[in-house]
């Protein structure tokens, strides 16, 4: 046994020794590269995945005492995280343990229902103990509830309610108060609206609770207020963005069409625009008629009625003056017939009923005027910007002064003048819009990685030129050095050295193929060869 694995050393020893140096360092590299991937993929297949434990974030208090708990039951496979606020364990394990926390009662604290606080309640709780924990399972629900707001980490929510009493009106009534901490992301910031929508969703979760009955801090003590100054200073700031925008739209738009006959370094504008901020509501109640040629509407019905009268009229005689007649009074006489006639014409007609409700949009432009410095062709010479181009630029502005202002009925050509002026200016530096700015940054930023990249492969190039040089210089001593002139040039040399690196393979393929064939006879070969 001792010989043949002696043998067997030998005959790698021989193989080992009849590989050239180049194919040696070449085999030792792949099979140092083939250990590592093995041994690296081997780590990473076996490497336990670890998941958190619990989803929602937890106090150190409660991550220390599920720590206490594992070491406890001699679990110790586990992890801390996220300063001590989240603990991960491997996934195949997190089950099992969820399970044994869950019946220590860890975490004590989260989101509980109140079917789960009252369902292993005994008989007997009184009104108190009922409250009580409906008041600790209300406060937990508004506490994730705020979990939802985006930035908000947790929330903690405290609430106050009166007792209620028979003998209190309503009127009287107490109301119910709330304190809020909520704990934000890293370098999150709320908003107004979220900072409102927050109070809103306490005030309608708790019953009996205004907006002005509640508390909210955050975790260091800031209140987060949604009081009125806060809510003009946002918009204010939100009005004073749309205006500079609006402004810097007309800008860019100018100085692209002037810029383009112009040139864009030759023409500076600028823009000043009022706009209307109101948001105005109209409703309009109008009847028209529904043949308006006419005036008049649809016959929806229609009544005719005649009345006819006939009687006899007795008093037709002379008025008596005599002695035994009465002054006034008619006397008797024949009795005349008489007619009377009654026509009635009843129409009813149904008119058009409009009702419009118009919101007129806000951010409606009020006023506008622009100012249009351009370089004149000759900068030492103002004159030398004709009136004739100062006119077509004046009309191109008030083209969009006319547009922008159309709903002012009182604008005029005189008044569109007054708002725009145009002037003759040399210009000290190329005048560039914020678009044009922001592509010079781009292209600025670019050129420096090019030219970072263009000296390191200078540098690199000149490192190999240097190498090649030094390379090229030890020949060429070795060649002076060398004692034999009348050895062949290079390329015989060359020639020779591949002839003869080919018959060393050539033996060394035969000596392979007798190592398989007649190992008996490679082996007293190889025994001679070393003794």
């Amino acid at each position: 046994m001792k010989q043949q694995i002696r043998d067997f050393r030998e005959k790698i020893g021989g193989n080992w020794n009849s590989i050239s140096k180049k194919n040696k360092f070449l085999y030792s590299g792949l099979f140092v590269f083939v250990i590592l991937a093995l041994s690296l993929t081997i780590y990473f297949v076996s490497k336990p995945d670890y998941v958190p434990l619990f989803n929602n974030q937890l106090s150190q208090q409660e991550i220390g005492e599920i720590k206490a708990e594992l070491d406890r039951q001699g679990f110790a496979d586990y992890r801390l995280e996220n300063n001590g606020t989240s603990i991960t364990v491997p996934a195949k394990e997190a089950p099992n343990l969820l399970v044994s926390l869950a019946a220590k009662g860890l975490p004590k604290t989260g989101t509980i229902s109140f079917s789960e606080m009252t369902k292993d309640l005994k008989f007997g709780a009184t009104d108190r103990q009922l409250d009580a924990m409906e008041k600790e399972a209300l406060q937990g629900q508004v506490a994730d509830l705020l979990t939802h707001v985006s930035g908000v980490k947790s929330a903690q929510v405290v609430i106050s309610t009166p007792e209620e009493s028979l003998f209190v009106r309503p009127e009287e009534k107490g109301k119910a108060t709330a304190s809020v901490v909520v704990e934000l992301e890293p370098g999150v910031e709320l908003e107004p609206k979220q900072i409102q929508t927050m109070y809103h969703l306490v005030s309608k979760s708790i019953p009996n609770l205004p907006k002005e009955n509640i508390i909210m801090t955050d975790q260091s003590g800031q209140g987060l207020d949604t009081s009125q100054d806060t809510l003009l200073t946002d918009n204010y700031n939100k009005q004073r963005k749309i205006q500079n925008d609006v402004e810097m739209d007309i800008q860019r738009d100018l100085q692209q069409m002037l810029g383009t006959i112009m040139g864009h370094d030759k023409v500076m504008i600028q823009a000043f625009v009022r706009l209307n901020f109101d948001q105005v509501k109209t409703e309009e109640n109008l009847v028209e008629p529904v043949n308006k040629e006419t005036n008049e509407g649809i016959v929806i019905s229609a009544e005719k009625i005649s009345k006819t009268y006939k009687g006899q009229d007795n008093s037709t005689g002379v008025t008596g003056t005599g002695e035994t007649d009465i002054p006034g009074y008619t006397a008797e006489g024949a009795a005349q017939g008489t007619t009377s006639e009654e026509l009635e014409n009843r129409v009813n007609y149904e008119v058009n009923r409009i009702t419009k409700n118009i919101v007129q949009s806000p951010y409606k432009i009020e006023d506008l005027t622009i100012n249009v410095g351009v370089e004149p062709p000759d900068p030492k010479d103002p004159n030398s910007l004709t009136d004739a181009t100062k006119a077509n630029i004046e009309q191109m502005l008030s083209n969009v002064v006319r547009t922008a202002l159309s709903d002012n009925p009182n604008l005029t050509d005189q008044n569109i003048a007054s708002r725009i002026t145009v002037f003759p200016r040399e210009f000290s530096g190329k005048v560039q819009t914020a678009k044009a700015e922001a592509k010079t940054a781009q292209l600025s930023k670019w050129w420096m990685f090019a030219l970072a990249g263009a000296g390191a492969l200078l540098l690199i190039a000149l490192i190999i030129f240097l190498i090649a040089r030094r390379r090229r210089k030890l020949e060429e001593e070795v060649e002076e050095q060398d004692p034999f002139p009348l050895l062949p040039p290079r390329e015989v040399r060359a020639k020779e050295e591949l002839e003869i690196e080919e018959e060393k393979a050539a033996i060394k393929n035969e000596i392979e193929q007798m190592a398989q064939h007649q190992p008996e006879v490679f082996v007293g070969l190889l025994r001679n060869w070393l003794s």
